[in-house]
């Protein structure tokens, strides 16, 4: 691979349908995450088509309008090794037979790497599990070459084992189909030392809620990167179109997709666009309009715990990610839109920073009228997930926690000698940014991303013991009215 930023398309021309005004689009300037915007009927789902229909080894065209069971198919093995084949099965926006052939993929990923796991053998199943879970973050999953099917899907809460489309709800079947037909392509593409597939996603947000809309832009993000993957997300959503943003930054680019042009420019997603689109993220910016306040937080773990929290329905806000000092900006940014909507004067959101930083003094040139500035208690939010509450989770106190980092520290090379340490450090002020990946590893045996971890056990119910002691009572009594 020549960088993890390269790209197979930074200018492509596709076949432009007569009944859509002829000739060819042009779309230049492309980057790694490309969103296409435009209205229905511009052509969107037609031009990935065409695209796809020019490389079909290459490029994987993906349409959530599917349907079938999430069960295993062995008549699908050979064709969806196959780039031609599977873009037969992809002909039309609606194959009702979509999910059986993403399933029986997971078993042609195993046919093309083996099924030993490690570094014996290139890829690594693993990996897929660890995206799949930050992604599915109330689901355990397990890839098996062994079993039929060749997933072990149970639900975190109860270990309910899902081998149903009838036990999951529409948004979390979608989720899990499209995900594993993005990753498992991607993956294949990886062991044949295919250097930067392309990744064709037509309106993947259908039927997703915003939240979950966020996690899958991060979950392509990461794609993008680990597999040298180009993606390019067709969508309406202003939800997507900021998440994939804040996650892609200046390797994320716009098109607006009209019939009235055939050559575009794709627009790079600047600091300036970034910060409109999280703005016109409706869900997030309508919340404060009808009494949910906003949450303005500093960097992109930060994001992925705060925008779960809400989830578990004991306290409600909406998310908007800024990028480190980029918040006061943003706070500033927020104070003059709600200047101009409310006539009242009163706080309907909250700028989160970490205990390293003092809190910025309210005044005439920094009003918190409506967005008042709050702080953690502790370092940093990575200090969390020590504490009590969250190692509870995974059946650890500290001292069994702090036995475990040192047992395991001479697995990590240079991060060797901090880890031996844990036992004497001082959970709330210990900076373990540069380490949470390696500690998250050691302490958790189901492999559960840190972050939701986190978001779960501060979501669950509002936080008291440790857990408050860190976040502190003014960001608790601020996030938590009742």
């Amino acid at each position: 691979m020549e960088n993890k930023y390269s790209c197979r398309y930074e200018k492509i021309e596709i076949v432009r349908p007569r009944w859509l005004g002829g000739d060819k689009w042009v779309l230049n300037d492309l980057k790694k995450l490309t969103v296409v915007l435009g209205k229905n009927g511009s052509g969107k789902s037609v031009m990935l088509r065409e695209w796809r229909d020019q490389d079909p080894d290459n490029i994987h065209y993906i349409v959530p309008e599917r349907t079938g069971e999430i069960a295993f198919n062995a008549n699908y093995l050979s064709s969806q090794m196959s780039g031609n084949e599977r873009r037969e099965t992809g002909r039309s926006n609606f194959t009702p037979d979509y999910r059986q052939q993403i399933i029986t993929r997971i078993q042609s990923y195993f046919m093309a790497r083996g099924s030993v796991r490690g570094e014996v053998l290139p890829g690594d199943p693993s990996d897929l599990e660890e995206l799949l879970s930050k992604l599915l973050t109330d689901f355990t999953i397990k890839l098996s070459a062994t079993s039929n099917p060749p997933y072990v899907l149970e639900r975190m809460n109860s270990s309910e084992r899902v081998t149903s489309t009838s036990q999951l709800s529409s948004g979390e079947a979608q989720l899990l189909t499209v995900a594993l037909d993005a990753l498992t392509v991607a993956a294949i593409w990886d062991l044949d030392q295919n250097d930067g597939g392309v990744l064709l996603i037509d309106e993947p947000d259908a039927h997703i809620h915003p939240d979950l809309q966020v996690r899958f832009a991060d979950f392509l993000t990461e794609i993008a990167i680990k597999y040298n993957t180009q993606i390019i997300v067709a969508t309406h959503s202003t939800t997507l179109l900021s998440a994939i943003g804040q996650f892609g930054g200046e390797e994320a680019c716009v098109i607006h997709l009209s019939k009235e042009r055939s050559t575009f420019n794709a627009v790079k997603f600047d600091k300036s666009l970034k910060e409109i689109s999280a703005c016109l993220g409706g869900h997030a910016l309508m919340g404060p309009l009808f009494g949910v306040p906003l949450l303005l937080v500093e960097g992109d773990d930060d994001y992925r715990i705060w925008s779960q929290v809400p989830r578990h329905h004991k306290t409600s806000f909406s998310v908007i990610p800024c990028g480190g000092d980029e918040i006061k900006k943003y706070q500033k940014t927020l104070e003059k839109i709600f200047n101009s909507l409310k006539n009242e004067n009163c706080v309907v959101g909250y700028a989160l920073l970490d205990g390293d930083k003092n809190l910025p003094i309210e005044s005439k040139d920094q009003p918190q009228k409506y967005i008042r500035y709050i702080g953690l208690k502790c370092h940093e939010s990575e200090n969390l997930y020590l504490t009590d509450e969250v190692l509870l989770t995974m059946g650890l106190n500290w001292e069994q926690a702090a036995e475990k980092i040192i047992e395991e520290a001479n697995k990590f090379g240079n991060k060797e000698a901090f880890l031996k340490k844990a036992r004497n450090w001082n959970r709330k002020e210990i900076d373990i940014k540069n380490y949470i990946s390696e500690i998250s590893i050691i302490l958790d045996d189901k492999k559960v991303h840190w972050t939701l971890r986190t978001a779960k056990t501060i979501g669950r119910e509002k936080p008291t013991g440790q857990l408050l002691e860190f976040l502190g009572e003014d960001v608790v009594n601020s996030l938590w009215k009742n």
